[in-house]
């Protein structure tokens, strides 16, 4: 089942589920979910680790993690930090495990902290988002514009859990009723009879800044570790191949597969265990 972890860093706590082994030597595995997801998106994956010291965190503003303050926004750079100062409560490196949002957080930590990551894991990501230069000023006006519209009393109301994962089943990507329950057992909660999400609003609000592929390809050049990606071939990449083959030549040392599933092929019954097969085989070999 896991066990619900607080790491209580100097500028926040930040949550999580830990799996440890019997081992005492055993190497350490620790996960980043995606954007509006949580750590349970690694309950089914976990299980094929019993070896290692698995730990899923809850980022910032998801799941049972704080929330950043009132105003402000949440960028990949402050899920960076938290990431490495979990990291640095270890002498020990750990191998990290990134799905999308998580991939690219993954990715960072990995070039700003290369003696804390032993390999890298990326499933269904394969960098940050990014726009050009002359779309800056228009990005961060619509962020800050939001922002100033900010209302904490309106938030999405169902009136059942099974509401909340039905929504989820038919969101930004579709997810199967095992794989949503999971998600929504950890990411809801009640409020005087109404169910309602845990995660921040603020998650929702359009990033104020996104680097462009020069900045990227810096940050992927600088990944020294062993790495693999994993991608879904019914994923967020299944119509842009050509940017994964761009992505993937611009890193040091990379291994890169696509593997069957939808975009949270780790998270669904019928393929995790193809997902830890391919995670684990790699580990192995490194």
């Amino acid at each position: 089942m896991g066990r619900d972890v607080v790491f209580n860093l100097a500028h926040a706590n930040i949550a999580g589920i830990q799996w440890l082994s019997q081992n005492s030597s055993a190497l350490k595995i620790l996960s980043l979910h995606g954007w509006l997801d949580n750590a349970a998106s690694f309950r089914t994956l976990s299980p094929y680790f019993s070896d290692f010291n698995f730990t899923a965190l809850d980022f910032a503003g998801h799941g049972l993690s704080d929330h950043r303050p009132l105003g402000s926004f949440y960028h990949l750079w402050d899920y960076v930090l938290d990431t490495v100062s979990v990291l640095n409560l270890s002498n020990q490196s750990s191998w990290l495990v990134g799905h999308s949002m998580g991939g690219a957080v993954a990715m960072m930590v990995a070039a700003v902290a290369p003696e804390k990551v032993r390999g890298l894991i990326i499933l269904d990501n394969m960098g940050p988002l990014t726009n050009q230069p002359e779309e800056r000023v228009v990005t961060l006006q619509k962020a800050i514009r939001k922002m100033s519209k900010h209302r904490q009393d309106r938030f999405s109301q169902y009136q059942t859990k099974a509401d909340m994962v039905l929504a989820r089943m038919n969101g930004f990507t579709s997810l199967s009723q095992e794989a949503a329950s999971l998600l929504v057992e950890r990411g809801a909660e009640q409020r005087g009879g109404i169910w309602s999400w845990r995660h921040d609003g603020k998650l929702t609000f359009p990033s104020p800044y996104r680097m462009d592929e020069a900045g990227v390809e810096a940050f992927i050049s600088e990944i020294k570790c062993p790495t693999l990606a994993l991608v879904a071939e019914q994923g967020i990449y299944k119509d842009s191949i050509s940017l994964v083959e761009k992505r993937a030549s611009q890193f040091p040392w990379l291994t890169l597969k696509w593997v069957a599933g939808n975009h949270h092929f780790h998270l669904e019954p019928e393929t995790a265990a193809s997902v830890a097969d391919e995670i684990q085989t790699f580990i192995d070999l490194n």
